[in-house]
């Protein structure tokens, strides 16, 4: 029987780690298709999110299907919370890939673009991708010390955040006809932030694991 339960649980986080790459598979297009303004794969985000949340929701199904038939105790029981938890932030990071896709689809052609605040968010983009990646495999491993790290990264995804703000409402202000493309960048990033914060979450996710405490890491 703890073989069977040991089998399903790694399932569990295997299946996890494929949402996530997913999730940041995701992001990727997103951002490939700010860059280029190219709204038919913006428009692909839109079939990608539904496979993600079917995904997630047999990720919950299969998660309670162990609770309920494996009865498992304490730190096991933790196991299974983590990849509950984890999925549902993965779930939400896939989301506002959408986000950033759908303001892409908006964003007029001749719209001209702002180089250093496409630099910032492509920067962004960057650091969260990574601490998507490496936050999955702090969960595959149970490595808190990592989950620390890695989460101590959002500082600076946040410094890049209020960068964008800074330069956006610049924008906005010295160049009224560009008001529409300062929201535009002001709802990306805010995209990008929230991203950042459930990396963040998933790495909190992993502090619990190992130790049964919620804690807020920052």
């Amino acid at each position: 029987m703890r073989t069977v339960f040991e089998e399903e649980l790694q399932r569990l986080f295997i299946d996890l780690t494929r949402l996530g790459n997913a999730a940041n598979e995701s992001l990727h297009k997103a951002i490939k298709a700010f860059n280029t303004r190219d709204r038919e794969l913006a428009h692909e985000l839109f079939s990608d999110d539904l496979r993600i949340n079917a995904a997630t929701i047999d990720i919950e199904q299969d998660a309670f299907r162990v609770i309920v038939l494996q009865q498992p105790v304490a730190r096991d029981l933790r196991k299974v919370f983590t990849v509950l938890q984890a999925s549902t932030d993965i779930e939400r990071i896939a989301d506002h890939a959408v986000t950033i896709a759908r303001s892409t689809i908006k964003r007029d052609d001749d719209s001209e673009s702002n180089e250093e605040i496409d630099q910032y968010i492509n920067q962004m983009a960057e650091i969260i991708s990574q601490m998507i990646n490496d936050a999955l495999e702090a969960v595959s491993k149970h490595d808190s010390d990592a989950a620390r790290e890695i989460a101590a990264r959002d500082k600076e995804v946040n410094e890049l955040y209020r960068s964008i703000l800074r330069s956006a409402a610049k924008l906005m202000e010295e160049h009224h006809e560009s008001v529409n493309v300062g929201i535009g960048y002001l709802q990306i990033a805010g995209s990008l932030e929230r991203m950042g914060d459930y990396a963040k979450n998933i790495c909190e996710r992993v502090v619990y694991l190992n130790t049964g405490t919620i804690i807020e890491l920052g």
